[in-house]
């Protein structure tokens, strides 16, 4: 499979068009995708490599790069340990559900050691379709918190935790970025929602997208 077809073949399945899929991934110019749809580039560049692999983590690199394989990363068994990256009996809402999330000891059922996911990170559950088909109901996420909120990446993946509310949403720019952010689903049967960012208590980046079974 050429790398026209590789890239064809990532719209379609994410159901983007060039102009989305260039500003979700944080590409410099649509340009460069045209070049590599039309056949005018005919590999693709490290930085456009890791800018797909980072916002669509579920993206078999291999098949990325060479065409080989299969698209997306093959679901792992994962047993759980004694050490590695903690394992939280918690979930996040990609819908409209609330409550809160509290990252106790008490509420970890293992550990899992994986690579690319930082043992300091937590995994935790995302339930709910708002997010699909970016990220499925019953997936796991690893996700770290964010200690500067002035520091923020629109257009990546958060859990925004307020007192009502824990949500796993694309971070959008407002028109008033000081005061306020626009929460975005992948699903369009979801409207967007606009948030005080006065009203965050916690917010969390999802750093990974497991596409696993854990075997507790």
């Amino acid at each position: 499979m050429e790398i026209h077809e590789r890239i064809s073949a990532i719209l379609s399945h994410y159901g983007l068009s060039v102009n989305e899929f260039v500003e979700r991934a944080g590409i410099k110019t649509k340009q460069a995708v045209y070049d590599l749809l039309h056949g005018k580039t005919r590999s693709i560049s490290t930085a456009m490599e890791n800018k797909i692999l980072s916002c669509f983590p579920d993206i078999n690199r291999a098949w990325l790069l060479t065409g080989e394989g299969e698209m997306l990363n093959v679901t792992e068994v994962v047993e759980v340990t004694e050490h590695g990256t903690p394992v939280y009996d918690l979930d996040v809402t990609c819908g409209g559900r609330s409550r809160p999330i509290v990252f106790a000891d008490e509420h970890i059922i293992g550990h899992v050691n994986l690579p690319n996911v930082s043992p300091t990170a937590a995994i935790i559950r995302a339930n709910g379709d708002s997010m699909e088909p970016h990220i499925h109901d019953g997936d796991w996420i690893a996700v770290r918190e964010v200690k500067n909120m002035n520091v923020l990446y629109y257009g990546q993946v958060y859990v925004v935790i307020t007192d009502e509310l824990r949500l796993l949403k694309y971070l959008r720019r407002d028109e008033d970025e000081q005061h306020y952010v626009i929460l975005r689903s992948e699903n369009k049967n979801y409207d967007d929602i606009r948030l005080a960012k006065s009203e965050i208590r916690h917010l969390f980046i999802v750093e990974n997208i497991l596409s696993l079974h854990i075997k507790l």
